[in-house]
């Protein structure tokens, strides 16, 4: 169960945030709902392939190291003349996870090292170092804690993107959460709270002048509750509540001060359908107001989904959507609206091997500038598990970003591949 969370919350760490203060702070608990019906395809335990880890006292140690080589069509996401380059990545990571029967505890280092041929400028080293715990009360109350650190090198392909430096932006950020869950019959009531401190450094452009990154240091406070109501084995109702206060430590270049208040409420509905299909839906309203008086309040729609399809037991496709607002990086603008949606196919070929394909599409609609960003990615991988300690991957992908208006930053395509090998114990 302990370990099942962990992953979601990695998941959600990695994938979900195209930022960094937006990240989701605690995993979300176990409803519940125990879906057992469907397994996807990715989440199947096949037989004989699965590391066994080693033992550490009552611990389990998960060691792991990813090796592979990328080729980049568009390093410096130039909208011409672009500068392609190739590199080599190494991606070690240690878990080591609790084998005690009311407590869970999970400790994970990992790292990213990569090297490039010629443009020596995009090399970096990231560290993430995170301890996730679960302690359990009787039968029916659950208290969660998180503690993570990151340090990192923002993607030039970021929405904080706004002028090309000479290395990208370096931050680091320190999270701190704990969840409180508790169920009566068929109720089951959770609240968190979190704060996330994040820091940026100074930056280079190319011409050697300094570029400023205080003012983008920041305190993202949260406070979350949810209610859940179970009407039969395969369907709840929920409601949820986010309240999120951001306060930066400087203005920004332009004495704006850029931080704001938000809440967001949701309802929704999660089932696992006889005609093969399961997730969530959570629609709402959402509402951010800045401290800043030249930018506007925000109000609308807020939209949250996962939808798992199962047309066979070899093939799973899932739908995404969101409609949220996101904090900004941009001096002149206080956020955007982010609206996303996606499909991703996953198809196991073979016990061992299995295929994906996924295309996004993303809109996002800065306050305080008239810029429009437009994003579509397309992509296919192949993931080859040897046995159940080597695995191969090899994947492709491509983005089209087109940005419009007065203070748009630019529009460019990149394109792609990677072959990569995984060590795992």
């Amino acid at each position: 169960m302990a370990r099942h969370s962990f992953f979601l919350l990695w998941g959600s760490l990695v994938i979900g945030s195209a930022g960094t203060a937006q990240a989701q702070m605690l995993p979300p608990d176990e409803s519940l709902l125990t879906f057992g019906r469907y397994v996807a395809v990715r989440d199947r335990v096949v037989p004989g392939y699965q590391p066994t880890g080693i033992p550490v006292g009552s611990f389990t140690l998960n060691p792991s190291v990813e090796v592979s080589s990328e080729y980049n069509d568009n390093v410096l996401t130039l909208p011409t003349d672009k500068v392609d380059d190739s590199f080599v990545r190494v991606a070690p990571t240690a878990q080591l996870q609790s084998n005690w029967s009311r407590t869970s505890l999970t400790l994970t280092a990992s790292g990213q090292i990569d090297r490039y041929m010629h443009r020596t400028s995009e090399n970096e080293e990231d560290v993430d170092l995170s301890v996730y715990g679960i302690q359990q009360l009787g039968d029916s109350t659950r208290v969660r804690v998180i503690g993570r650190f990151k340090d990192a090198r923002e993607s030039r392909e970021s929405q904080d993107a706004f002028t090309l430096t000479e290395r990208p932006v370096r931050y680091q950020t320190k999270t701190a959460g704990i969840g409180v869950s508790q169920r009566f019959a068929n109720v089951l009531i959770s609240g968190e709270a979190g704060i996330t401190h994040s820091n940026y450094f100074d930056a280079t452009l190319p011409d050697g002048m300094p570029l400023d990154q205080d003012y983008r240091d920041n305190d993202l406070k949260r406070l979350r509750a949810r209610a859940e109501i179970l009407q039969s084995p395969a369907l709840a109702y929920f409601v949820q509540g986010t309240y999120d206060t951001t306060d930066y430590r400087l203005d920004s270049t332009i004495g704006a001060d850029r931080g704001s208040k938000a809440y967001e409420l949701l309802g929704g509905v999660r089932f696992e359908l006889p005609v093969l299909v399961r997730g969530e839906v959570g629609v709402g309203y959402v509402h951010a107001d800045y401290h800043g008086a030249q930018f506007r309040s925000f109000s609308g729609l807020a939209i949250n989904s996962k939808v798992l399809f199962f047309p066979s037991q070899l093939t799973t496709v899932t739908v995404t959507a969101q409609r949220s607002v996101k904090d900004s990086g941009i001096p002149t603008s206080s956020g955007y609206t982010q609206l996303v949606g996606g499909v991703q196919i996953d198809h196991e070929l073979l016990r061992s091997l299995i295929l994906t394909a996924h295309a996004e599409y993303e809109r996002d609609r800065f306050n305080g500038i008239d810029r429009h960003d437009r994003r579509f990615t397309v992509g296919a991988s192949a993931d080859y598990k040897l046995n159940r300690n080597l695995s191969l991957r090899l994947s492709y992908d491509r983005l089209d970003l087109s940005s419009s208006g007065i203070d748009r930053y630019k529009s460019f395509d990149r394109n792609r591949v990677l072959v990569g090998i995984g060590l795992r114990m």
